[in-house]
C-alpha cells in the first residue's frame, strides 16, 4: 500500500508541476535496482521468458544496463529510477510499450472500472488521472499515461527512449531489430521469428481473468465499445494521439476486427 500511495503522489506530481516531478530527488527506488541488479545477476533466478529472449540475443551486452518497461505501474517512477541507476553507474534503456488504445482502455475499463467498492475511481492509478469509473475515466488513466511517458521521452531523449508499437514488434523483424539495435543486444532474425510464432501459437490465459491481457475475450466476452463510446474515447486522447502517431481509424478497425474475428473463432460471441 505504501509503494502505491508513493507511486501516487509521483503521478498528481507530474500532472501538477512537470518541472518540480523531474528535478524531485528521492531514494525510493534504492533497493529496487539493487534487487533486480541482484537477479538479475544470478540465471537461476530469470524468468523462463527473459532466459529464452537471452538465448535469442546471442552475445551479452558490452555494458550493463536495462530495459525498463514504462507502460505499466511503475511508469510514475521512472526519474527516480533513472536517478539511482545514474549513482550505481549503470546504463539505462527504456522502452514505452504502446499497443492499440482501445483495447488497452478496454482492459483498464473492464478490469479497474465500473460499478466497485473502491472509495475513487481507478485505485491503481493515481487519484489525477481519471475523472470518474467509466469508459471515459479509463480513456483518461490512458492519456496521462502515455502523456506522461512522452513527457519522460522528451525530457531523456531518443538516446534513452523508444517507442515500442507492440503489434507491430511480432511482425516485422526490420522493426524488431531497431528495436535491439538500441537496446544494444544483438539480433537474429531466424530466431527471433521462431520466438515470434511459438508466442503466437500459445493458448491465451484464461485462467488469470482479472489480467489485464486477457480481459478483451474473458472477463465479459460480450462487451465491445459503441460507435458513441469510441467517438468519446477519441475526443479524451486525441492529443496523446497525435503525440504517438498513432491511426485512430486503424485502432478502430483493429478493435473491432479483434472482437468480431476472435471471439467467433473461440466461442465467446
Amino acid at each position: 500500500m505504501a509503494l502505491m500511495l508513493y507511486l501516487h503522489m509521483l503521478g498528481d506530481m507530474w500532472k501538477e508541476d512537470p518541472d518540480h516531478y523531474f528535478r524531485f530527488e528521492s531514494r525510493f527506488a534504492a533497493p529496487y535496482v539493487r534487487t533486480i541488479a541482484g537477479l538479475l545477476e544470478r540465471e537461476e533466478n530469470r524468468p523462463a521468458w527473459r532466459r529464452m529472449l537471452s538465448s535469442l540475443l546471442g552475445k551479452e551486452q558490452k555494458k550493463p544496463g536495462y530495459v525498463v518497461h514504462t507502460a505499466h505501474l511503475l511508469t510514475a517512477a521512472t526519474p527516480v529510477i533513472e536517478q539511482e541507476l545514474e549513482k550505481q553507474g549503470i546504463e539505462s534503456r527504456n522502452l514505452i510499450l504502446i499497443r492499440n488504445p482501445l483495447k488497452t482502455i478496454h482492459a483498464i475499463y473492464q478490469v479497474e472500472g465500473g460499478n466497485r467498492n473502491e472509495n475513487r475511481p481507478y485505485p491503481l492509478r493515481a487519484p489525477s488521472f481519471s475523472r470518474d469509473r467509466t469508459y471515459i475515466g479509463a480513456a483518461d488513466v490512458w492519456a496521462n499515461i502515455y502523456g506522461m511517458a512522452m513527457d519522460q521521452y522528451r525530457y531523456y531523449g531518443a538516446e534513452k527512449f523508444k517507442i515500442l508499437e507492440l503489434e507491430r514488434f511480432s511482425n516485422d523483424s526490420e522493426y524488431a531489430a531497431d528495436i535491439f539495435q538500441f537496446a544494444n543486444l544483438e539480433f537474429d532474425q531466424k530466431r527471433f521469428k521462431v520466438f515470434c510464432q511459438a508466442e503466437l501459437e500459445k493458448p491465451f490465459r484464461a485462467s488469470k481473468v482479472e489480467d489485464a491481457r486477457n480481459s478483451d475475450l474473458f472477463r465479459n466476452p460480450n462487451f465491445v465499445f459503441s460507435e458513441e463510446e469510441i467517438e468519446a474515447i477519441y475526443l479524451a486522447i486525441k492529443d496523446v494521439l497525435v503525440e504517438y502517431e498513432l491511426d485512430w481509424r486503424d485502432c478502430i478497425e483493429e478493435y473491432l476486427r479483434f472482437h468480431k474475428d476472435e471471439k467467433t473463432k473461440r466461442g465467446l460471441a
